[in-house]
């Protein structure tokens, strides 16, 4: 009777043959003209297999492997040889061992050669192999051993033996690679799937008396059954479960956050598991052969899964490594330096995450969080010595950096991207790709020859070790092992590659820590009061976290390089994105900031571009990015640093134009008139006065206003006015505003957008602010996202969403007796006054021009009875040639925004202001109430001048009009009620009670034109 072969088997089979094939022409190159026809039969046996098909796959494979045993193994490596040709006589003995008997018969004739040949054979010594200067290596094939006595460590850990068949006797245990066989080799990949994709060797061995295939159903019982002499496993547990969560925590705590759910849930599955099971914590011989056992099973299980198969699911196998980890953790009482092996299981938990979701881009956060957890946990309990003990760990680790540097690297690429990254396909095998511990190897020796990548990758290796020198050390150790070169020391033995990266890691590592941080705002857990040791940057409520010891390996790069860097960030404490004045022993030099790398970039291009248009006093004399980048874990985006260096003295002491606005004491309207005199004709005044006029649609101008079908420009790419929107609609915001659902733009009116809410039942929200039109109601219309009815009654609008648009706004225009349609047309398309055929002067526009992007200077002048500061400006990113009102609503938007936390008696005061200076003359000279509050007096001072200043900018024969500047003004107010940085609730219900004001005279102004040209009243 033919022997029963599983799927599981063949394929473990195919990994074998394939390995050892293209081992054989590696050595002798001639031999790949003889094993063409066999390549290519392979090919066609692996889908064979995963289609259940196991006939065909039988003969295909035993042909192969009677080839290359008989034309290479047979001559370097016997004992390799006598592995293939039991293989080969399995599979023929599989269905027709009549029809194959001739083979059969070649195949035990060699064997017999090879068992005459036995008593020669000795065993290769272990030599240190040498290795090329640039190599790619791979997981080595582990030499297999049976385990020690008792009381001493166990033995070093080896791949699960080839399934044993009855009828077959069992296969000699596979030997090390011949010393011919070089160590930085790469081993041979499947053109369809990954042949030496197993990480799953269990560090244990299996000895004489190891139960092949015992499964994890078995073994609960049989614990079960253990006896009244065992430990219940549940008096374990809660010291167990502290044990492993503190062991991930204290090593990787960002990431042990992620993890928390998935690993409670599974320890209390476990917990389950283990009801009415024993321990036999008090005897070693059993409590050592039941931790072989679990890990056997939690390996073997691993294999099958990290090769796609579907028979086990990753949680139970999670369950496995978890109840290896807790029979290790109890022999720590008989054999305490069995630590390494408790980190071991831990660490073939996280493997066992990581194979789960390594291809899942949805998964992509969870995918980072487990590979920096298993690089962080093992290079924090693991050293050098433990290597050879549970050296399967290092394939893990390698399989965790080489995710780390293709997601989270220089190129990144989303998960389910890995295995076609270019980087990483074999370029031996067409269709081909290498095996996944090979990655980290293979793009560390690529990148050695790529200088610009040099930074990210010492960043990266630097974030991975945790940002320790000893931790460097054991992380490139493990990266860099094998069992060739275990014996060997001294330089003469080191990888080129890496001690080049080493080298380069210390360099980066020497020097940042000559940066000193002071108030770093963006500290992981600085907002909620206990700093965190996470040493990701990630996102937490849409604000940037930047951890110091980062901060630090990213300035390294670009402060000043003698005399020490302080990073000071106080000044922009407020900001969401890191920002720091730089600053060396002379004073301060510049801003660091660390942004996305698309907007850093596109601020050295704004900054070469429009930059050096302005004067040297007042800009920045140099903008330099890094060449480190670093991914944000939460979102996959890059992030860089870019600093750009000011001309400051060294007694300056550089404050926001905000701070100086709010807590200089004592400042008079002459100061404040002649400061945004200051900065608006003098420091901007080369951009302003480069002005001509164009024909357009002043709605791309505007992200808050601008189509989602508009044309992309370099200012704010991929903003428009649905997803300013959409920001509205967050809960973030409904919270704030006290309205479920957040604030919508299907009411037309305040009253019906805030029905209800508290915001409403506030102070100040009044009678009057009820009748108000919707400001993102007439966004939504004039931006084109939704559509009014052809009518009264008439239901025009696009969507789902857009119906129920329609059927609100009807109601409601049929109680106003309008048609919005009428109003619309009007704004949109009006000869003199459509946002869409509008002419309007241009210039070269900052883009972001807020308080906080201003700076004021320590030193300054004095003229006659008041002083000037001096002025700087900052931030380049959104800086383009735009329309020439846009800087000037921003600033006043950011002064009513951004500068003082309004009262209500303060905000009492500024609406109806407002209301009135939004008319003809008022517009541009808004008279200034005597007894107004100092603070509020600041401010319209401020816009008092600056509105006069633009009205001055005006050209004869086009002349601003009242509607420009308003549609400037309402685009640039709106975005400040939905950002997070304020100081009080206030300050975001102003913009957003100032943009209705602007809504409701804009639509206004179009009742009074339709009504004259219909013949309606005013």
């Amino acid at each position: 009777m033919a022997p029963f072969i599983s799927a599981d088997d063949f394929e473990n089979y195919l990994t074998t043959v394939y390995a050892a094939m293209d081992e054989a022409v590696h050595a002798e190159p001639h031999l790949a003209q003889r094993f063409a026809k066999s390549r290519v039969v392979m090919a066609q046996a692996g889908p064979e297999i995963s289609e259940g098909n196991l006939v065909g796959p039988a003969f295909k494979i035993a042909n192969t492997a009677l080839t290359v045993a008989e034309n290479h193994y047979v001559r370097t490596d016997q004992e390799r040889a006598r592995q293939l040709l039991d293989i080969a006589v399995r599979l023929y003995n599989f269905r027709n061992q009549e029809k194959y008997a001739g083979s059969i018969a070649q195949c035990r004739g060699l064997l017999a050669q090879l068992d005459a040949l036995r008593p020669a054979v000795t065993a290769p010594a272990a030599t240190a192999t040498a290795t090329a200067p640039v190599r790619t290596s791979v997981p080595e094939e582990s030499a297999t051993s049976a385990p020690q006595d008792p009381p001493a460590p166990p033995p070093a850990a080896q791949a699960p033996p080839l399934p044993q068949q009855a009828s077959v006797p069992p296969l000699p245990q596979q030997a090390s690679a011949p010393q011919s066989f070089p160590a930085s080799r790469a081993a041979p990949s499947s053109p369809w799937r990954r042949p030496s994709d197993d990480f799953s060797d269990d560090g244990y061995g299996e000895g004489p008396g190891s139960r092949d295939y015992v499964t994890w159903e078995q073994l609960l019982e049989e614990w079960r059954a253990g006896g009244e002499d065992g430990t219940p496993a549940e008096a374990l547990f809660d010291a167990f479960a502290e044990h492993v969560t503190g062991m991930i925590g204290r090593n990787a705590p960002m990431a042990a956050d992620r993890l928390k759910d998935i690993l409670e849930k599974d320890l209390s599955l476990l917990r389950e598991k283990l009801a009415g099971a024993s321990v036999p914590t008090d005897v070693f011989v059993p409590l050592h052969e039941r931790a072989k056992e679990v890990r056997q099973v939690a390996s073997r299980t691993l294999y099958g899964f990290t090769r796609g198969g579907t028979a086990y699911d990753g949680q139970r196998i999670r369950l496995q490594w978890l109840a290896t980890a807790l029979h290790n953790l109890s022999l720590r009482v008989h054999l305490p330096e069995n630590d390494h092996q408790i980190v071991a299981d831990v660490l073939g938990y996280l493997q066992t995450l990581q194979v789960e979701y390594r291809y899942n881009n949805d998964r992509r956060e969870l995918l980072l969080a487990v590979s920096e957890a298993t690089t962080l946990v093992a290079v924090g309990e693991l050293q050098e010595y433990h290597l050879s003990k549970i050296d399967f760990v290092c394939r893990w680790l390698r399989h965790a950096v080489g995710i780390q540097l293709l997601v989270g690297g220089p190129e990144p690429v989303e998960p389910g991207g890995m295995r076609a990254h270019r980087r990483i396909k074999n370029q031996t095998l067409p269709g081909g790709y290498d095996n996944p511990a090979t990655w980290a190897e293979e793009l560390l020796r690529q990148w050695a020859g790529e200088p610009e990548r040099w930074n990210s990758i010492a960043f990266i290796l630097l974030l991975l070790s945790n940002w320790k020198a000893e931790g460097l050390e054991r992380l490139l150790a493990a990266l860099y092992y094998s069992k060739q070169n275990e014996s060997s020391s001294g330089p003469d033995t080191k990888d080129e590659v890496q001690e080049f990266w080493r080298q380069r890691a210390l360099d980066m590592l020497g020097a940042a820590r000559g940066v000193r941080v002071i108030r770093n705002a963006w500290e992981p857990g600085s907002a909620r009061g206990a700093a965190s040791t996470s040493m990701s940057l990630n996102e937490r409520d849409a604000v940037v976290e930047l951890p110091s010891r980062l901060l630090q390996g990213m300035a390294v790069e670009l402060a000043p390089k003698a005399n020490g860097a302080v990073m000071q960030g106080a000044l922009f404490a407020d900001r969401p994105v890191p920002t720091f004045l730089a600053s060396n022993v002379f004073g301060p030099i510049g801003v660091l900031k660390i942004d996305e790398a698309a907007k850093v970039q596109r601020e050295k291009r704004n900054f070469d571009a429009y930059g050096e248009l302005l004067h040297p006093a007042v800009r920045s004399s140099k903008c330099t990015v890094s060449t480190a980048t670093v991914v944000n874990s939460t979102n996959g985006v890059r992030y860089q640093g870019i600093l750009t260096s000011y001309v400051f003295r060294n007694r300056d002491e550089p404050t926001t134009l905000r701070a100086w606005l709010v807590r200089t004491e004592g400042l008079e309207d002459k100061a404040l008139r002649k400061v945004v005199r200051e900065l608006l004709l003098e420091a901007l005044g080369p951009w302003l006065s480069n002005a001509s006029r164009a024909m357009g649609d002043l709605r791309g101008e505007y992200p808050a206003l601008r189509p989602d079908d508009y044309e992309r420009t370099g200012y704010a790419p991929g903003k428009d006015a649905g997803t300013e929107l959409g920001h509205f609609e967050a809960a973030e915001v409904a919270e704030v505003f006290g309205v479920e659902g957040g604030l919508t733009w299907r009411p037309r009116t305040l009253g019906a957008l805030f029905a209800g809410s508290s915001f409403a039942a506030g102070p100040m929200f009044t009678d009057r602010d009820a009748d108000l039109t919707n400001p993102l109601w007439l966004v939504a219309h004039i931006a084109e996202v939704a559509r009014p009815g052809a009518g009264p009654g008439g239901s025009g609008e696009a969507g789902a969403a857009g119906e129920v648009g329609a059927a609100g706004e009807t109601a409601e225009a049929a109680e106003a007796g309008e048609d919005p349609s009428e109003l619309l047309e009007w704004l949109l398309y009006n000869r003199d006054e459509g946002l869409t055929t509008r002419s309007y002067l241009t210039c070269v526009s900052h883009g972001d021009l807020h308080c906080e992007n201003v700076l004021v200077g320590g030193t300054g002048r004095e003229e006659r009875d008041h002083y000037v500061p001096d002025l700087y400006i900052i931030d380049f990113e959104t800086t383009h040639r735009g329309h020439i009102c846009k800087d000037f609503a921003r600033l006043e938007s950011a002064l009513w925004s951004r500068t003082f936390a309004w009262t209500p008696e303060q905000l009492a005061e500024i609406r109806p202001w407002f209301a009135d200076a939004l008319r003809a003359e008022s517009l541009w000279d808004p008279e200034i109430p005597e007894k107004a509050d100092p603070e509020v007096r600041r401010v319209l001072t401020c816009v008092k001048r600056l509105r006069a200043i633009l009205k001055g900018c005006e050209q004869p024969n086009w002349p601003f009009t009242d509607l420009e500047y308003r549609w400037a003004l309402f685009a640039s107010l709106l975005p400040f009620a939905r950002y997070r940085d304020h100081e009080a609730p206030s300050n975001r219900f102003l913009p957003f009670l100032l943009a209705a004001e602007l809504a409701e005279g804009i639509v206004d102004d179009a009742r009074k034109a339709t009504g004259k040209a219909t013949g309606k009243g005013a």
